[in-house]
């Protein structure tokens, strides 16, 4: 046997002995693997009282997410807007500066152009054949809408209606088969404290999962007076908008519409539309093509407690009548300016947006009765609501005090407690809509009433007491110069408001 057959043959040997090491090796390693004892029970937890029922609701929130979830859809929104025109570095070179072709091409700068947008929310679908809510603000300017479901399956949809007061859009896919949809609660039920979860596409992640609690009920809308909002904790943020928020029965109660935040994403504080108000709209779209409101014919505005606890009114109750509009139902109805409504059809009244937000729920041609406080008695009044569209006005529009100077005669004045009042001039009753009062001509820095009367407004009342002139005030000044409280009637602007004082 040669030398070099030799060298083969134990090389080989060495091999197959090398190569059964190894693989011997690796087999006691894999079995060594297998029978690691790896921990599994964390025996301190489990044997905690009560730690079944919390593993129960999890089991609720998997379920809430495995039902809910087939009916939650992404939303991507293709639109067309028009931005200036980007300034070209050449455009003040000397040689292309009036240069027409170059004009032709690169057009001028400023000038509007027009540019293809994408944006993305999240949608809830509540019926089998393809309806679904959205927010206005999600498809308000879209070209076309794309709807993605859960198993990504993509529809075009199509908007049957609107409502930009409410943010509440309701849109509409097609197929030859069923949608799964969401089941919707009550959102009257609704309290705070109340377990919520919000569902939806934020940053493109569809199908996101959060959870928290309610923070408030009722908060007032951030776009319009026909909005009563939920506050909650749970996370939300771009994407979300549009999509549900839901209870820990699985029903749907809200829909996520806004956040409150200094960065442009979540900080604890989210809104959501409640369902109720969007099925009236959803009803309405469905059914006319749009949505009705009733119209009062007031401008409304607040009390203040002062005010309330002199009229005997609880914290909190009722609400000024400013103003009532010319041939308005209110006006028709016999409603006084100076009157103060305590509720409509049984349900108290507060402030000017709930105010607003009852009588806008109600449909037009719809009778209501409204008890309001007059003269220190109670009286019921029977008022049947216009369309809102129709009557061609903004209803309750929010008026601020003007800062007029005094236009009145100021050759006689009078000083009650710190206030100086003229006779307002015939141009000053006009204006204001009045044919009699007293003027507020100054009020003393260390006046009680400072703060609370402004140069300019009219005095028509204090303490329900007529302030025709300067001789009525003077009367009562000195009637009641030790009185603690008043509650004054000031006309400013043709509007009145009650104001309340106390020493």
């Amino acid at each position: 046997m040669t030398s070099m057959k030799k060298i083969m043959i134990f090389a080989g040997i060495g091999f197959g002995v090398l190569t059964a090491f190894i693989g011997g090796a690796c087999m006691g390693a894999s079995a060594q693997q297998t029978k690691f004892p790896f921990k599994t029970e964390n025996e301190a937890v489990s044997k905690i009282p009560g730690v079944d029922t919390i593993v129960n609701m999890q089991n609720v929130f998997r379920e809430i997410s495995k039902t809910v979830q087939p009916s939650v859809v992404s939303i991507h929104v293709e639109s067309t807007v028009k931005v200036n025109k980007a300034m070209n570095p050449f455009y003040n070179d000397p040689f292309f500066k009036n240069d027409p072709f170059f004009k032709f091409y690169f057009g001028q700068p400023g000038e509007e152009m027009e540019k293809k947008s994408q944006a993305q929310g999240s949608g809830i679908i509540f019926s089998k054949d393809g309806y679904l809510f959205s927010n206005y603000h999600v498809v308000a300017k879209a070209d076309k809408i794309t709807v993605i479901l859960s198993d990504n399956r993509m529809f075009e949809a199509k908007i049957i209606g609107v409502d930009p007061e409410t943010d509440i859009a309701v849109l509409k896919i097609e197929a030859n088969e069923e949608f799964p949809y969401a089941a919707l609660g009550d959102s009257s039920e609704v309290q705070t404290g109340d377990l919520v979860i919000a569902i939806g596409n934020p940053f493109g992640l569809a199908g996101s999962f959060t959870f928290g609690i309610v923070s408030a009920i009722s908060r007032p809308g951030l776009s319009s007076s026909f909005q009563s909002l939920i506050q909650t904790d749970v996370a939300v943020n771009p994407g979300n908008s549009g999509g549900p928020l839901v209870n820990i029965k699985g029903q749907v109660i809200g829909m996520n519409t806004a956040i409150q935040s200094q960065t442009g994403g979540y900080m604890g504080i989210s809104y959501a539309v409640p369902i109720n108000l969007m099925k009236e709209i959803a009803l309405q779209i469905i059914d006319k093509g749009k949505v009705e409101r009733g119209y009062f014919g007031i401008v409304p505005s607040p009390l203040d407690d002062a005010a309330r606890k002199t009229l005997g009114l609880k914290p909190g109750e009722g609400v000024l009548v400013s103003k009532v509009l010319e041939d308005s139902p209110a006006a028709v109805s016999k409603i006084e300016q100076g009157d103060v409504i305590l509720s409509i059809n049984g349900k108290p009244v507060g402030d000017p947006d709930m105010l607003r937000l009852m009588i806008g729920n109600f449909p037009p041609k719809t009778k209501v009765d409204i008890l309001i406080l007059r003269n220190a008695q109670q009286i019921t009044v029977s008022v049947v609501l216009a369309d809102r569209e129709e009557a061609n006005t903004v209803f309750g529009e929010k008026n601020k005090p003007g800062k007029d100077a005094p236009q009145g005669d100021l050759t006689e004045t009078y000083n009650f407690l710190g206030a100086e009042f003229v006779t307002p001039s015939s141009k000053d009753y006009k204006k204001n809509g009045v044919d009699f009062g007293v003027m507020v001509k100054s009020v003393d820095k260390k006046s009680f009433f400072y703060g609370t009367l402004r140069p300019g407004e009219i005095v028509v009342g204090i303490n329900n007491q007529k302030i025709k002139d300067l001789g009525d005030l003077k009367m009562f000044g000195e009637k009641n110069k030790d009185k603690k409280s008043f509650l004054l009637q000031v006309v400013n602007n043709g509007l009145l408001f009650y104001r309340g004082v106390e020493k």
